[in-house]
């Protein structure tokens, strides 16, 4: 046998290689690695929006929640107020109608003193 080798024969033992096949593959990684990096860049960004969606919420909430807070010790001062204010009539009140009973008693004594001197005249 003859190790001559003919252009027939080198391209019958020579390996099979796809050079379009691997320029595919490496297309394919490159567009699998550039699309990975959008994904991950946009799902940062979306959770980034949400964060700051979240941190405004949550900004408006405390402001909401430092007027309401002033509305309630705005309104206890103003119940407190009320509850003196009656607590000082109900105590004037009582004065008045302890007063009242003085009179009343002092009336019937000067009514039942004018009687008897309407009957020793």
């Amino acid at each position: 046998m003859s190790t001559v080798t003919t252009p027939t024969l080198r391209i019958a033992t020579a390996r099979l290689e796809f050079s379009r096949d691997r320029r595919l593959t490496q297309v394919l990684h490159v567009v699998a690695v550039v699309a990975l990096v959008t994904l991950v860049v946009m799902v940062g960004r979306q959770l980034h929006a949400d964060a700051q969606a979240s941190s405004a919420v949550v900004e408006r909430t405390q402001g909401e929640n430092a007027a309401l807070r002033a509305d309630l010790s705005r309104a206890r001062t103003e119940l407190e107020l009320e509850r003196s204010t009656r607590a000082a009539l109900e105590r004037q009140v009582a004065e008045l109608d302890e007063e009242t009973r003085t009179l009343k008693s002092r009336l019937e004594f000067f009514n039942a003193q004018s009687g008897r001197l309407a009957q020793a005249r």
